[in-house]
């Protein structure tokens, strides 16, 4: 796990993909840079990007829904690291 600000420090990165869990309405009045939303993904959406080699880093409001789906993507394959404590 890693904070928010470690999150937006990898964002950047070509080999990390930054997954923002919350609402559109939540994306759109603020994000980190160069995240892509979906919306309470889940594995099936994950899958469907069919990117394994990437580190994935994904947040939502509080981290417990980062934290579950980022367990799920683990148990699966993926290189994925949950935001602690979501985004504020």
């Amino acid at each position: 796990m890693i904070s928010i600000n470690e999150a937006k420090k990898m964002a950047g990165m070509e080999d990390v993909i930054v997954v923002d869990l919350r609402s559109e309405k939540d994306f759109l009045s603020s994000h980190i840079e160069n995240a892509i939303n979906i919306p309470a993904a889940t594995l099936k959406e994950i899958n469907s990007f069919d990117r394994k080699k990437y580190r994935w880093v994904l947040y939502c409001k509080r981290g417990s829904y980062s934290f579950k789906l980022a367990s799920e993507m683990a148990n699966n394959g993926y290189i994925v690291i949950a935001v602690v404590g979501g985004y504020k």
